[in-house]
């Protein structure tokens, strides 16, 4: 009873998985961050006809979104740093926002130009997909815990969308059709970067579920392998018998350690292909903290109603950058799971072939260790949550002490500067 509902749970969330991987993928579809169709029967994404009118309107599209974009900046950050810079904080928020802006489009163009090496990685992690089911034995990989992740990040991104897209609806950015345009097209591009960021999130916690089905599978051929040292006269086995099964799990252990392999390659090029967008999602959730932390401590010091919703937002944006981390050193910590299992001394005076391929996947665990660095500035785990924690604090403590001194006061030098 309990395996036939553990088996109907299994399914649920695999059938709840895939539809949101679909649902994701027709998203990236219609907001021009994939030109790739989806070839169901082999699960694999088709790239676009070299040459199709489609590929060259995909790029000119895209084009068109960045120029316009660019453009209309100021107007999707008008509702943090005001309309009108009146002190050094605005200032200093204004150069924040800036950066943001000009990294969204880095961003946007540097994906629209490696799309080609990023589908091959998803064509990759899908055809990994498929092998390890053959060889786990296994008909649904992705656990409940997907979707609780996968839905929580969406409720967390959504919460982010609605706070900056929201203002942007206001009558005086639709006073005429150019308005309109310059305001349709910034939420287009935004909406795609969001999907984008979204989609690092998702690449890290396929590889640490696929790495954690992997060591699962090496303790399940472990316990298996109990009963060729076992002296219970009920289970003891010729020494033909155990040698012949000793093959076959050494031939499994191959297996493994050829999709460990697989696998680790596929996370690392799956790291360089997005490593300017995971840049950009931990300095736009980073800045974005900041500016929220700015504009509470602004309306606190001005005696105005002090909005809650700065601070929530700035938790919402503080949990997409643990959420991220976390999910990486989980990774990580799974794709070093075998290391700790006693695979080296099983068997060790059976048979030589189980020894040598034991040797093999402990010696390419040792090479191929993992780690989720970005672009060779910091590493992406838990003590890097802590890093970040601790620049919030300090720079909420030079806020406060930028304010006490007067940085937030109207200054008549910078209102002459910038009107």
């Amino acid at each position: 009873m309990f395996s036939s509902s553990s088996a109907m749970a299994g399914k649920r969330a695999e059938s709840w998985s895939r539809l949101l991987l679909l649902w994701l993928y027709r998203c990236a579809r219609g907001l021009l961050v994939l030109s790739s169709s989806l070839d169901r029967d082999k699960l694999q994404l088709k790239a676009p006809k070299q040459g199709s009118r489609n590929r060259f309107l995909h790029i000119l599209w895209r084009c068109i979104v960045v120029m316009i974009y660019a453009g209309v900046w100021p107007m999707l950050t008008s509702a943090v740093i005001g309309k009108r810079l009146e002190s050094y904080a605005d200032v200093f928020a204004l150069a924040q926002s800036m950066s943001v802006s000009i990294l969204a489009v880095i961003s946007f163009v540097i994906q629209a130009r490696s799309e080609n090496q990023f589908r091959e990685v998803l064509n990759r992690y899908l055809a990994l997909y498929q092998r390890i089911c053959l060889t786990t034995r296994l008909r649904h990989l992705f656990p409940t815990k997907f979707v609780v992740f996968f839905l929580l990040k969406l409720f967390f991104t959504l919460c982010g969308c609605f706070h900056e897209v929201i203002p942007l609806f206001e009558t005086q950015h639709f006073d005429d059709i150019s308005q309109k345009v310059a305001t349709g097209f910034g939420i287009y591009m935004w909406l795609g970067t969001l999907c984008v960021l979204d989609a690092c999130f998702l690449g890290f916690l396929v590889s640490g579920i696929l790495y954690e089905h992997m060591a699962t599978n090496i303790i399940a051929i472990l316990k298996r392998m109990e009963p060729i040292e076992s002296q219970d006269e009920r289970y003891r086995m010729t020494k033909y018998r155990r040698m012949r099964l000793l093959c076959d799990f050494a031939d499994e252990l191959d297996e493994c350690a050829a999709i460990y392999s697989e696998l680790y390659q596929v996370t690392n090029s799956f790291r360089r292909s997005l490593q300017w967008q995971i840049l950009f999602y931990i300095y736009l959730n980073f800045i974005n903290i900041c500016l929220m932390l700015y504009q509470y401590i602004l309306h606190f010091l001005n005696d105005d109603e002090v909005l809650l919703v700065s601070i929530v937002m700035a938790f919402v944006k503080f949990a997409n950058l643990v959420m991220l981390n976390m999910c990486a050193d989980y990774t990580v910590r799974q794709s070093e799971v075998p290391k700790k299992l006693p695979l080296d001394i099983v068997c060790s005076d059976l048979d030589e072939r189980w020894d040598k391929s034991v040797e093999t996947f402990l010696g390419q665990l040792q090479t191929q260790r993992l780690e989720i660095k970005v672009l060779g500035f910091f590493h992406l785990n838990n003590e890097f949550i802590l890093l970040i924690l601790s620049a919030i604090i300090s720079y909420l403590f030079i806020l406060i002490q930028f304010g006490f001194t007067g940085g937030f006061e109207a200054s008549e030098d910078i209102k002459t500067r910038f009107d």
